[in-house]
Formats: structure tokens, C-alpha cells, sequence
């Protein structure tokens, strides 16, 4: 399979929330860049020749005439490489500007790669394109002499480029000698140099033997070179083998790891067959933990299947656990059909833990058509709830519209709540300010709480400014315990 997936984790539930905080945010950083180190898929047809013959080590495979050029017996091309680049970064069509990007980059690394890695460092100015051709490049020039285009790297200005360029390099090597690539990356780099590397290096590997990626992956005594090696290496596993991927890690030892590899691996199993994953866990109860974050899978292409399989497999709290992952995968893209979902489905604690989550997605996006929503529910408890989540996700997206809106309002609940959530937001710039408009609240103990955390607070970092500003407002003092 080869379906695209999901951003690395963003909500690991339970045990997996112990990983290494410091290796999530590195494998943040390295998901930005992921797609760049894929090499494009093998040209089909003939393409025209450089201008100057290069003498290879094996006869010269067969590849792709440029989309929109004509062909030709002619084994010499009329154009120089660098004029045909310059032809290409003038179509406006940023799709068909990459596809042909690509499709030269390979050609160059397959043919001139010396070349190649001229046009890339002098001919373009430093942006995406010169990514796009560059990547493909250095990858071929590596499956036949991965040391010179090593060196090549060296001449490209240290930073996320020249990471890139290593990762290229090392995934071009490592899909003929993935070994030799691997021993390479530990003698020679380091930092996140290294972790882009041995990343690609294990995405590589494990398309093709995958256990010992893995394994070569365990080897590292240095846990952030694991995760970003061992992500890869179970994602591209699951991608084609799912249930060995999981099986594989349920017999690492008890811990921090296995959870890791547990879960990359059974989330991207559960994102093509969410049931038969489903099933598996219920057969292995010390990895029930793992059940919410299927269902939410599962429920992303069908929640009435996934919800009546809970309540016919499991407890009934797994199966509300389960059920508020599910509308709160689905709020991400979809928060309105969440909500609805979530109103029939859901009830108690997990009710309004995935109504606050909704109602902050939608906010965040539209939010007077969130606060309708919001200000339709029913029952108090939630509709404060509800309210709360859509004001503070909107004093995040426009603090002046929220604000101009808030004075508009009548003095009751709703106005109350809207004021706790600017004086959150402006408490630390507008002191005085937000404490006087916080005594203007309607509601006895929501005035109290606030005034009381927002005023000691403020005496702490100011202490003769507080101070000031409650001898010219007695009732405060009244308001607050001593």
C-alpha cells in the first residue's frame, strides 16, 4: 500500500504519553521534511542525451522523454542541460514545473551527476525547485558512487539543506547496500545530520527487510536516534505488513519503547484495516490501551460500524474512551458532524471532554458559527463548557473581533464567561484593566474565583501596582478571602 497517512503522533493515549518528550519534538521537525527525501518514480520512455557523453559503469537504462518535448533518434540533445532547466523553471505550473523537476533530476544523477550538482548549486536561487531536482540527483548519483556525491555535499551551506542532501545521498545508497550506508552515517555525522540520515536509511530498508531494519534500528544507545529511526522503520513496515510489524514489537521487553514501536505500528495497521486491529488488541489484553486510538481510525470511515463493535467487544468505559477519540480525530476535520455525532453517542465526563475539544476546533475556524452551536445546548453544564472553548479559541484566532464582541453583549452568564476568557489572554499586559472588568461580572462565584487568581497573580510580579489598584477599588477587597 501506499495510501498517504496521518501527521506522527499528536495524541499518543496512556502509556505511549511517556515517550521521550524531547524525541516528539525532533520527529515533529523531521515530518515537515519527510516527503522531500522520496525518490519519484522510475521514468518509462526515452529522453534526450546531455551534451556530453559520460562513460558509465553499467549500459545506460532506458528512461522518460521530458512531458512536452518531442522525440528524437538523435542521440545528442539540441539543448544543454542548463538550457532545458531554464525552459522548465519558466512554467508557471507549479505541478508540472516539479514533475519535469524531477524527471531531470533523475536523468542528471543517472547520467552526469557531476554535472547535475553544478545546475543545482548555480542555476537555481535557494527555494523549493531547487530542492525538488537537487533530491533526485544526488539519490541516483548515490546508487552508483555514493562517496563522491557525499562530498558533493560538502560544497552545499551547512543546515536543514545539507541535512536533506545527506538523507538523499544515504537513502540512494542504502537501497544497494543498505548496511554499508548505516555504518557510514554513524562514523561520520551526528546531530540531527544524523537523525534525518539513519531516518530515510530506515524507511528504505524496512521496504525491502524489514526485521533487520528494525533491529539495526534497536542497536542505538542514544533514544532520540531510535525514535527517529525506529518511526520510520515500523511505519514502513505496517504500511505493507501491519499485523508482523505489531507482533514484532509485543516482543520487545516491557516499556517505553515497545509502547512506541507498538503504537506506530498499530495506528498505521488500523488505518487500512481498523477491525481486523481491533480484534487483535481484544485477543491481547495488555495492549487494550491501544483500543481508543483504533476506533478513532476506524471511525474515520465508519462510526456506526466501529461504535456497535464496541459495545459487542468490550467494557463499557473502554467503549466511551473509545467513542470521545473518536469524535475527537474526527473534529479535526470535520467539527460540526463530530459535535452531532458526539451529542447522540457520548455521555458524562467524555461528553465534555470532547465537547470542549470540538467546539475549540471549530472556533478556532468559524467561530460564530461555532458559538450558535454552542449557545443551542441544552443543559447548563455543557453549554458553559461549550462556550468557554469557543471564546478562547477565538480570542486566539482574532483578539479585536472577540473583543469588540464581548462589549456588545448584555451584563449574564455568557458575558461572564466571555470576560474569564480575555482576562486569561490580556491579564499579563493589562492588569488594572482586565481586574476592573472582571468586577463588572454577574455571577457571584465566577467573579470571586477570577478576581482572586488573577489579583494574587498580578501581586506577585507587581506587588505596588496591585496594591494601588485595590485601594481604589474597596469592594474588591471585600470580594476576595483574606
Amino acid at each position: 500500500m501506499n495510501l498517504n497517512h496521518s501527521a506522527t503522533f499528536d495524541r499518543l493515549l496512556a502509556r505511549s504519553a511517556a515517550i521521550n518528550r524531547a524525541g516528539w519534538v525532533l520527529l515533529s521537525a523531521l515530518t515537515a521534511h519527510h516527503s522531500l527525501g522520496q525518490a519519484a518514480p522510475a521514468p518509462t520512455a526515452e529522453v534526450r542525451k546531455a551534451d556530453t557523453p559520460v562513460p558509465l559503469e553499467s549500459p545506460e537504462p532506458k528512461s522518460v522523454l521530458l512531458p512536452g518535448a518531442e522525440k528524437t533518434h538523435t542521440p545528442v540533445s539540441e539543448e544543454s542541460p542548463s538550457a532545458r532547466l531554464a525552459s522548465i523553471l519558466k512554467i508557471q505550473s507549479i505541478d508540472q514545473r516539479q514533475e519535469r523537476l524531477i524527471a531531470l533530476g533523475i536523468e542528471m544523477g543517472k547520467t552526469n551527476p557531476e554535472r547535475g550538482m553544478q545546475m543545482f548549486l548555480n542555476d537555481f536561487p535557494p527555494a523549493l525547485d531547487q530542492q525538488t531536482f537537487g533530491v533526485p540527483v544526488l539519490r541516483h548519483w548515490a546508487e552508483k558512487q555514493p562517496l563522491k556525491a557525499l562530498e558533493a555535499c560538502q560544497q552545499i551551506p551547512g543546515g536543514e539543506r545539507r541535512a536533506l542532501a545527506y538523507s538523499a545521498v544515504l537513502a540512494g545508497w542504502a537501497s544497494v547496500a543498505p548496511n554499508e550506508a548505516a555504518a557510514w552515517t554513524l562514523e561520520n555525522l551526528s546531530g540531527i545530520y544524523r537523525r534525518t540520515a539513519i531516518a530515510r536509511i530506515g524507511k528504505v530498508w524496512a521496504s525491502t527487510a524489514p526485521r533487520k531494519a528494525a533491529g539495526w534500528a534497536l542497536a542505538y544507545s542514544s533514544e532520540v536516534d531510535q525514535l527517529f529511526s525506529l518511526s520510520e522503520v515500523m511505519d514502513t513496515w505496517a504500511d505493507a505488513y501491519g499485523q508482523d510489524a505489531v507482533e514484532w514489537s509485543l516482543a520487545l521487553a516491557a516499556g517505553k519503547l515497545r509502547d512506541f514501536t507498538l503504537s506506530k505500528a498499530m495506528f498505521k495497521w488500523a488505518d487500512y484495516f481498523p477491525k481486523t486491529a481491533a480484534e487483535w488488541i481484544i485477543t491481547h489484553p495488555e495492549t487494550l490501551w491501544l483500543m481508543p486510538r483504533v476506533a478513532a481510525r476506524w471511525g474515520q470511515h465508519d462510526p456506526a460500524a466501529a461504535s456497535a463493535w464496541l459495545d459487542n467487544n468490550v467494557s463499557a468505559t473502554v467503549a466511551q474512551e473509545s467513542r470521545q477519540a473518536m469524535v475527537l480525530e474526527w473534529a479535526e476535520y470535520s467539527p460540526r458532524i463530530a459535535f452531532e455525532w458526539a451529542v447522540t453517542y457520548l455521555k458524562g465526563s467524555s461528553r465534555e471532554v470532547a465537547f470542549s475539544a470540538v467546539f475549540s476546533k471549530w472556533a478556532s475556524e468559524y467561530p460564530q458559527e461555532a458559538l450558535l452551536s454552542a449557545l443551542d445546548l441544552n443543559d447548563e453544564t455543557e453549554r458553559h463548557i461549550a462556550l468557554a472553548s469557543v471564546f478562547s479559541a477565538w480570542c486566539g484566532q482574532d483578539l479585536e473581533a472577540f473583543s469588540a464582541w464581548l462589549k456588545q453583549q448584555k451584563p449574564g452568564i455568557e458575558k461572564d464567561i466571555g470576560i474569564e476568557q480575555l482576562a486569561d489572554v490580556l491579564i499579563s499586559s493589562k492588569p488594572a484593566d482586565m481586574l476592573s472588568e472582571i468586577l463588572t461580572m454577574q455571577n457571584q462565584a465566577r467573579l470571586q474565583r477570577s478576581l482572586t487568581l488573577h489579583y494574587q497573580d498580578w501581586k506577585l510580579i507587581q506587588p505596588q501596582a496591585a496594591e494601588a489598584w485595590l485601594k481604589l477599588h474597596p469592594n474588591a477587597v471585600r470580594l476576595m478571602p483574606p
